[in-house]
């Protein structure tokens, strides 16, 4: 599988379990790739964002490929009557039922419903919400691999994410060489004309810093790198969301993207509960307002707590409230 890549090979890939979770905490080793430098200065603002809201068959039949049309962050916005792109939200299949059944209203429901919305639904399983753009998630390169060999790739799914990370199961080869990997996969994925989704977990630096400052070290690993060929770029710094340092991340975390890959859209990781700890809706709508303006949208996750229960509700209050601002 690493055939023709021109970074130093690695052992052997080994294949995962393809089911992920989003917020655990994270333990680890520190990245090899150059790193690039941390500087948390202002980024210009855009113009205030617009809240809108594969089945193989038996034979083997790749995906057309993928010609992506993405404005640069340079240049998408810049017209004054332009409208603007639309925030995209990223959510899991089961985020989307544990809503519904806590009876989200149709209104909040149609908003989510929207085509520049990514919804992960595995592929022998109907979507919740038949608007959404469907994707897949993967905790390895192997795995994606794997699927693809095996059309375990649904016909409708538009994108993949490769969550790479210790807490979610990535293998340790690659771990060891994340950036690589994350070159590969972007690769692969483009050659079945599928986008990618670079998820890279914050644990691949090392242990969260006595400072709070983890995606600093992220950065100061060269982890943006992931980015590099990516189409969308997930930062998950969900621990820190509701306090000032959250936006400065983000700040900084478009500034860097712009300069390793000004084509990709930036998530910001957003949760119910990060790592387990009990957020409020507040927390998240203050994540959401000091950084909405320059992001393009967010992975909002609804992990199972420490007491093995999702909190739904919490979304959807931090929904209602960015439904209520759109209108």
């Amino acid at each position: 599988m690493t055939q023709g890549d021109s970074a130093p090979p690695i052992a052997r890939v080994v294949a995962s379990n393809t089911s992920t979770a989003h917020d655990h905490a994270r333990l680890t080793r520190k990245a090899s790739p150059a790193s690039a430098v941390y500087q948390p200065k202002a980024v210009a603002r855009h113009a205030q964002v617009q809240h809108h809201p594969r089945r193989h068959n038996s034979e083997p039949k790749p995906h057309r490929p993928a010609h992506p049309q993405r404005a640069s962050h340079h240049s998408k916005r810049t017209q004054a009557n332009q409208q603007p792109d639309p925030l995209t939200f990223m959510l899991l299949k089961h985020a989307v039922l544990d809503m519904q059944a806590a009876d989200a209203s149709p209104e909040l429901l149609d908003f989510v419903n929207q085509p520049q919305n990514l919804l992960s639904t595995p592929h022998d399983t109907a979507q919740p919400l038949a608007n959404t753009t469907r994707i897949q998630v993967f905790n390895s390169y192997a795995s994606i691999a794997q699927a693809l060999a095996s059309h375990h790739i649904a016909a409708n799914t538009k994108a993949v994410v490769y969550d790479n990370e210790v807490s979610t199961g990535t293998p340790a080869a690659e771990r060891a060489d994340p950036v690589r990997y994350c070159r590969m996969t972007a690769r692969l994925l483009h050659q079945h004309g599928l986008k990618y989704i670079a998820s890279p977990g914050f644990d691949l630096s090392g242990t969260r810093p006595a400072d709070g400052e983890w995606f600093q070290q992220f950065a100061q690993a060269g982890l943006m790198n992931c980015g590099l060929h990516a189409d969308y770029l997930d930062i998950q710094d969900q621990l820190r969301q509701g306090t000032p340092g959250y936006a400065r991340d983000a700040h900084a975390a478009t500034r860097l993207l712009r300069q390793v890959n000004p084509r990709a859209k930036l998530l910001m990781g957003l949760s119910t509960s990060p790592s387990g700890r009990l957020d409020t809706a507040d927390q998240l709508w203050r994540g959401y307002q000091d950084t909405n303006r320059f992001v393009d949208g967010y992975w909002l996750n609804v992990p199972h707590n420490v007491s093995g229960h999702s909190r739904p509700s919490v979304a959807i209050q931090f929904l209602q409230k960015v439904v209520t601002q759109a209108h």
